[in-house]
């Protein structure tokens, strides 16, 4: 799989199915490092594998 940058997404109320594919089932988290302290959080969907960026970074 190549490597493809992770499409902007906003989350409103709630988001659990997959825009992409219409997956209901909620997603897989992957984590990229920013610096020492700090991670992105990615959201992927199980079934397509499409790839979301929701701007959430958490502290580590």
């Amino acid at each position: 799989m190549k490597n493809v940058k992770p499409e902007e997404i906003l989350i409103e109320k709630e988001l659990h199915i997959c825009p992409q594919c219409g997956y209901g089932d909620g997603f897989h988290t992957s984590f990229v490092r920013l610096t020492k302290e700090k991670c992105k959080v990615i959201l992927i969907c199980p079934n397509c594998h499409s790839r979301y960026d929701p701007n959430w970074e958490v502290d580590v």
